[in-house]
């Protein structure tokens, strides 16, 4: 087959259209067009119309997972997900070129789970601070595998992670009496992941904390002692 027309579409900016001599047409990413040097009156065989389709969609995908992952990082699971997703009037993806994709993002290192859970866990603890727990499930729902996970998450932070939770949520309980300040903050913390005892803990000390100790009804509460 020949090469009888090239030329842009209006959209998208960066891709253009061969027009093939037996009435067909492909759409190639403009770095597949320099790169193969094309140009009108050039002849093709159907293996070098599969190589050039299959060159620009590894570009295209490409292109589309950068701009994905400019916004944060990404698990290489969220990003299969994305570039896997159906585009209305345009082929499905074909899964083999989007793991090559991924690996090459990898190369490029501007793929790794072990780094995108490590800005997952500080973000969440600068922002939003969660049991080890409840992260884990966060992270694994976005294919971290667990070895990852175990690198990563350090549950023996969670009392620390705890109290940067409640202290957040502190003006939402002034002027509670202990009973509905302990059930609110608790439950906030639940919420949260954390285990009974953290979250019993957390809220005991936020009150002595706050107001010097815990009444003296309340069982088990730890007391300020008398100097």
């Amino acid at each position: 087959m020949k090469i009888i027309a090239i030329h842009q579409p209006k959209k998208p900016l960066l891709h253009w259209i061969l027009q093939l001599d037996d009435g067909s047409k492909m759409e190639l990413a403009e770095s597949t067009l320099v790169a193969h040097q094309l140009a009108v009156g050039d002849e093709l065989t159907e293996s070098d119309l599969t190589e050039l389709q299959t060159a620009s969609d590894e570009y295209i995908l490409l292109d589309a997972a950068l701009h994905f992952l400019a916004a944060r990082p990404r698990s290489r699971q969220e990003v299969r997900r994305r570039l896997l997703r159906p585009r209305p009037g345009k082929r499905p993806p074909d899964p083999a070129t989007v793991d090559r994709v991924l690996e090459r993002l990898s190369e490029l290192e501007y793929l790794s789970d072990r780094e995108f859970a490590g800005f997952w866990v500080e973000n969440r603890d600068q922002f939003s601070p969660r049991s080890a727990r409840a992260m884990r499930h966060e992270l694994a729902q976005r294919g971290v595998d667990r070895e990852t996970l175990d690198a990563t998450l350090d549950s023996d932070l969670d009392a620390e992670r705890a109290m940067r939770a409640a202290r957040q949520r502190l003006r939402s309980v002034a002027g509670l009496d202990y009973q509905a300040f302990a059930r609110r903050l608790s439950g906030f913390l639940l919420r949260r992941g954390f285990g009974y005892d953290v979250a019993r803990e957390t809220v005991r000390a936020l009150w002595l904390e706050s107001h010097g100790g815990v009444p003296d009804d309340v069982a088990g509460a730890p007391r300020v002692e008398d100097e």
